[in-house]
């Protein structure tokens, strides 16, 4: 078997940065804690589809996973980025071995759990696609890799990832998906990394260039909600809804279970993630000499809460299939807009304020 010996940990439901931080570790001796790369995209979309079974498609949740991800680390991180997707399983297969053959390791994007042996509580019984892993090692039948619920090396039959990788992820990669990740010339600063991640996001919220993303998005949401109920039909305001429930969620996208009718078993608020980032600002902020973060988390910690009882009210409704009172929505949406605002210009203030701490300090 051919392999690469990378260093590895375990990050539960931490699957789409999991296998860069190894890559980071391996190649500098540091690790970027997950937590902190993954939760430091909250954002806010709304997608117009007039066409689609689901014509507003609300996301509360974080900033896109996939291709979009690792080009938004790219820079930051300082790594070549190979991205393949769409292929067939043959062609896929020979591009990742000349890659893997220059020690090249391998983000796996898109795969359903239902065909990953390893994962034995869903192997042949529960389809979850959209898991990622990264690959190690590979011989003319198996493929190994790391995975972020797992310690140590996994093994991956070659007519099980065929099966596993088959299909498109719900719009966000086609079949066969990987990620290359040649890392020559990382930056050794963590604490750089993530107050510009963390900054660069920001920026983006508060000044969005289009009027779907981030503050201009909650306004649009703010504008639009009230005509809904006479725009849209009953059974489409239920997938509306149904969709901006799921994809709240701070863990994974899932509905609860007063409408799904079953427990996951996955502790998951339905506050867009800003409950874990609130977390891991105030976990890293003595680590990385960031006192500032800790006013950001408590104003995201307000922003989790906004959105949960959004989500609860829009529960409510489904469950009673009545969508006739949207605007009591807008003192909510209101609200989680001001206090989104204070969060956000809070991070995008606290790097310059480290670099000022930082100069003084040196003079």
């Amino acid at each position: 078997m051919d392999s690469l010996k990378l260093p590895h940990r375990t990050a539960d439901y931490l699957c789409p940065v999991n296998g860069l931080c190894d890559i980071y570790e391996w190649k500098t001796g540091k690790r970027i804690p997950e937590e902190l790369l993954f939760f430091s995209r909250p954002g806010f979309q709304l997608i117009s589809q007039k066409r689609a079974l689901c014509p507003k498609m609300v996301f509360f949740g974080q900033g896109s996973i996939g291709k979009d991800q690792f080009k938004y680390w790219q820079g930051l991180i300082g790594y070549n980025l190979i991205a393949g997707e769409g292929k067939s399983f043959k062609t896929t297969m020979a591009q990742i071995k000349s890659l893997f053959e220059q020690n090249i390791p391998i983000v796996l994007f898109g795969m359903d759990m239902y065909h990953l042996p390893y994962h034995t509580n869903f192997y042949h019984t529960q389809h979850i696609p959209g898991h990622v892993a990264l690959m190690v090692g590979l011989n003319e039948e198996n493929i190994y890799v790391h995975d972020n619920s797992k310690q140590g090396v996994q093994c991956i039959p070659l007519n099980d990832l065929q099966l596993a990788w088959a299909n498109d992820y719900i719009g966000i990669s086609k079949k066969n998906a990987y990620f290359a990740i040649d890392m020559h010339h990382p930056n050794l600063d963590i604490s750089a990394i993530v107050q510009q991640g963390l900054a660069q996001n920001a920026n983006l919220y508060l000044n969005s260039p289009v009027n779907f993303i981030g503050q201009r998005g909650l306004d649009r949401l703010i504008k639009e909600v009230p005509s809904w109920a006479d725009t849209f039909s009953k059974d489409v305001l239920e997938k509306i809804y149904l969709h901006l429930i799921e994809f709240s969620g701070s863990t994974i996208p899932e509905l609860p279970k007063e409408i799904s009718g079953v427990s996951s078993g996955v502790v998951n608020p339905h506050q867009g993630g800003r409950d874990k980032l609130a977390a891991a600002l105030h976990r890293y902020k003595d680590t990385f000499g960031v006192p500032e973060w800790e006013i950001a988390a408590n104003h995201f910690l307000a922003s989790g809460c906004i959105i949960e009882t959004i989500v609860h009210e829009c529960v409510q409704d489904v469950c009673k299939g009545n969508f006739s009172s949207s605007k009591k929505y807008i003192p909510l949406l209101k609200q989680l807009q001001q206090s989104e605002s204070l969060a956000f210009r809070n991070l995008e203030q606290s790097q310059i304020h480290k670099k000022r701490r930082i100069l003084e300090h040196s003079l």
